[in-house]
């Protein structure tokens, strides 16, 4: 195990500066993506801060850096890929003689962060900026997720690594949130819980399974300071018991006490926050269970209570005060003769068991942990009759889940981003499907208003814009590899279709591999995107000719984009049909 002075590195510094810098331009380039069509649209250097330009120039040009790629690049991702040749070219560059500029301004800013973490002098975060989210469009509901400088956001994620890192071991195997990886192992994840569930599935598909789930009304921004500070003590204890030379660093400690002082809901989100909000929505409501957590604390003056929604060590919180409802559940599993599955994943949790009464009682046992840990929960719902009225319920009592024989038999179960019919079919969670169906027709929206300035619908036609860059051609093979590319990743022909390339929308249900699902929803996407393209298509068929002669684009249009390209494409040919 690595000593806190060593997660404070200069390598690790830089590598961590290098992963902003690339997610920047990562950011840059999505603005520049309108910007390269349109010339009404402004360039990301045109909206660029005085600190975003304070950050860039710490690092070298791009031209310098970009020599450094790795020349096989296999399925790795772009931002991968400019990660490490950032980072070799940073630390090649910065030793020349006579030193570079950006290497004097990028050392400075390492001195100053090892001086704020390892110095003596007291340590404290600046206040971090609220976010406002949508959470729900038609209540003016929005979810604050709190903003960390570059400074402060790069030390909580180290601390929280450190801590995670030292800590993990003491988690029990039902957590399937923010694990660390082991002796080369993925950690347990959702797609782990998704196979877990099916094999239940399998030995138990003829009587049927019991099932109860709960959920927390707002849980980063209800857990209480206190309980934070006391679930990390226990886990830090639980850990020496595994590990009697373990010690945690004072100075680590130190700093997660200064990220709880640093935020709390009251303080930072019903005051500048929501004034703040009021300017852009003024029914805009920050939903806190202000009296819920009074009758848990027992208190009309509340104490301290949330962490910040957004940052690394609020996730090794979650992990710690949720950390005690594992080992209830395992206590009880041990004292009960008949077994039962409970699987949570950071503030979500399911129970599985094939009698009722222990199900019932494993989900009592639950909620009496979170009245102990004062977190309110939404009220559990009795399952009578399967409807579309069950998948609106946040929290479920007990139900049996089995082909409908009966009335009160329900059919599916859902677990973060899955759900699984009674015969194991898996299918995507239809919250996740709405998500990704509003995300494409959002990027058909943005393209179409670069196109139609001063335009007030998505259909409503105006002259095109004066400064167009590209030609409908170009601009159309634009738009849809950019849609590709978020959906499936950078596909080419010739590739085998093994597995979803990393980040795109189809990896983050690779658990879909190998399973019998619904193919439907993925046609439906499919269906989807090609509509956009259709829209964007009907638009251009009037574009005028481009004021200015377009270089020609050494691209490879193909004539039709299908299976490989499809998200249907990416798990059909691996999965068991239905």
């Amino acid at each position: 195990m690595r000593r806190f002075s060593e997660y404070f590195s200069e390598e690790l510094i830089i590598r961590e500066l290098c992963k902003a810098r690339v997610k920047l331009a990562a950011k840059r380039n999505d603005a520049l993506f309108l910007h390269r069509i349109s010339k009404d649209k402004p360039s990301a250097n045109t909206k660029m801060s005085g600190a975003a330009a304070s950050f860039l120039a710490m690092f070298p040009p791009r031209p310098q850096w970009h020599r450094f790629r790795p020349r096989k690049r296999g399925h790795r991702a772009a931002a991968t890929l400019n990660l490490e040749a950032l980072y070799r070219a940073v630390m090649a560059l910065r030793r020349q003689q006579p030193q570079p500029a950006w290497a004097r301004h990028l050392d400075q800013q390492v001195q100053r962060i090892r001086d704020r973490v390892l110095s003596k002098q007291q340590f404290k975060f600046v206040a971090p900026l609220v976010h406002a989210a949508v959470k729900n469009s038609k209540k003016h509901e929005y979810r604050p997720i709190a903003l960390f400088g570059l400074e402060d956001k790069l030390i909580d994620g180290l601390t929280a690594r450190y801590l995670r890192e030292l800590l993990d071991p003491a988690l029990l195997d039902s957590c399937l949130a923010f694990r660390t990886t082991h002796d080369g192992h993925r950690p347990r994840d959702i797609h782990y819980a998704l196979e877990k569930i099916l094999r239940i599935n399998r030995r138990h598909r003829r009587t049927g399974v019991y099932v109860a789930e709960c959920d927390i009304k707002g849980f980063f921004d209800c857990v209480s300071h206190d309980v934070a500070w006391r679930a990390l003590s226990c886990l830090i204890e639980e850990a020496k018991k595994t590990n009697p030379r373990l010690r945690v660093h004072p100075r680590a400690l130190e700093i997660f006490e200064a990220y709880l002082d640093a935020y709390s809901f009251s303080k930072n989100v019903r005051g500048p926050a929501t004034v703040t909000l009021r300017k852009t929505d003024p029914h805009g409501v920050f939903k806190w269970h202000e009296p819920d957590l009074q009758q848990l604390h027992k208190a009309t003056q509340l104490p301290a209570i949330g962490v910040p929604q957004g940052g690394a060590l609020s996730c090794l919180i979650a992990n710690a005060v949720l950390h005690e409802a594992d080992k209830a559940m395992r206590r009880l599993r041990s004292r009960l003769r008949k077994s039962f599955t409970y699987l949570r994943y950071c503030d979500d949790m399911i129970i599985l068991a094939r009698d009722h009464g222990v199900c019932a009682q494993a989900f009592g046992r639950y909620q009496d942990v979170l009245k102990d840990l004062k977190l309110p929960a939404h009220p559990p719902k009795g399952i009578t009759s399967y409807s579309k009225d069950f998948w609106d319920g946040k929290s479920n009592s007990p139900y049996r889940w089995h082909h409908p024989a009966g009335p009160d038999d329900v059919p599916w179960i859902q677990f973060v981003g899955y759900q699984v019919r009674y015969d194991g079919t898996v299918r995507v969670r239809l919250k996740s499907l709405k998500k990704q169906f509003k995300k494409l027709t959002a990027l058909a929206d943005q393209l179409l208003a670069a196109l139609n300035p001063g335009r007030e619908r998505p259909r409503q036609i105006t002259p095109f814009a004066k400064g167009i860059r590209k030609n409908a051609r170009q601009i159309l093979h634009r738009f849809r590899q950019k849609l590709i590319s978020q959906a499936v990743g950078r596909r080419r022909r010739g590739h085998d279709l093994n597995e979803p390339l990393p980040l795109c929308w189809a990896n983050g249900f690779r658990g879909l591999v190998g399973k019998k699902i619904v193919l439907s929803h993925l046609k439906a996407l499919d269906r989807h995107r090609e509509r956009q393209v259709r829209r964007v298509m009907r638009r251009l068929q009037s574009l005028p000719p481009p004021a200015t002669q377009t270089r020609s684009e050494a691209i490879e249009v193909l004539a039709f984009y299908g299976y490989p390209f499809s998200y249907y494409g990416q798990f059909k040919q691996r999965a068991k049909r239905e």
